[in-house]
């Protein structure tokens, strides 16, 4: 579930995608190489099944203009903002699904530009240009929490 739901766009797409999951490892278990570890061919399977989901329902998202996110270019200070796994996935909601699939791709899964491009018909300069503004956009997301939660304790 975890992997459906760096992908997904909220947690019902994540229970979809994780439905199609299994039923793609249930049709295809007799393809699979004993040989070979079964939970890195499951999630190599969740991968695709996310990323076909996205494929498939980019049209109906609204995506949030760039110039509604501010991205703080200050430092970090020195005391970090304590988050959970829900934090961290609240912040990858409020950054357009491009730029969080782009993310996950190639810092959580570890896949080249190269084959991000092909994954997501893209360019390899439009894959980086995306994990660049994900990581810019992850960053003012955090220092405006960060500052909402000084704010907050004062």
């Amino acid at each position: 579930m975890s992997v459906c739901l760096r992908y997904a766009y909220s947690r019902e797409d994540a229970l979809e995608i994780l439905n199609d999951s299994f039923m793609k490892v249930f049709e295809h278990i007799r393809t699979f190489d004993e040989s070979k570890p079964f939970k890195s061919w499951f999630r190599r399977i969740m991968v695709n099944t996310a990323l076909d989901y996205y494929r498939a329902n980019k049209k109906y998202r609204i995506n949030t203009p760039l110039e509604e996110i501010d991205p703080d270019s200050g430092q970090l200070a020195d005391e970090p903002v304590a988050l959970d796994s829900e934090d961290i996935l609240g912040l990858f909601d409020r950054i357009p699904d491009i730029y969080r699939v782009t993310f996950n791709l190639y810092e959580v899964e570890g896949y080249t530009h190269d084959e991000i491009a092909g994954m997501l018909d893209i360019s390899p300069g439009t894959s980086r240009a995306n994990l660049s503004r994900a990581k810019k956009m992850l960053r003012g997301l955090y220092l405006a929490k960060k500052a909402n939660e000084r704010h907050e304790a004062v």
